[in-house]
């Protein structure tokens, strides 16, 4: 697949388990996506300054800084279109807080890849032919 640097989508992917960002990363290259990865929430926050992501793919159980307490940072400092939470830490409480916070979405791991791209293409409006 072919795509232009103008018509890439930037996605912000967080996680700090780089077996998974390297698979998922790969996936969403191969379909035309700029990935930027950040091991944890605090690297995240300063790559928000220099990728301005169209979505940011958080997990929640990380080092240092939780998912939900940058999803917090990152609503209140930066203007992110759109946040997907990928996490194993799937109970129900999590995942209303995630939501409440601003996540547009919720997918527990392991990832449903077709989900995953489907959430991710379903962000961004449709260009007109």
């Amino acid at each position: 697949m072919t795509t232009s640097v103008g018509t890439a989508k930037r996605v912000l992917m967080v996680d700090d388990e780089p077996k998974f960002c390297q698979t998922v990363g790969e996936f969403l290259r191969l379909r035309g996506y700029e990935v930027t990865v950040a091991g944890n929430a605090s690297e995240a926050l300063l790559e928000l300054d220099q990728v301005s992501p169209d979505v940011v793919l958080l997990d929640i159980r990380m080092p240092g800084l939780s998912g939900l307490e940058a999803l917090k940072a990152m609503r209140s400092r930066f203007h992110i279109p759109r946040v997907i939470i990928i996490s194993a830490a799937d109970t129900e409480e999590t995942v209303q807080e995630a939501l409440r916070l601003g996540a547009q979405a919720f997918m527990c791991k392991p990832v449903d890849f077709r989900e995953l791209e489907r959430l991710i293409s379903g962000v961004w409006p449709s260009t007109p032919a």
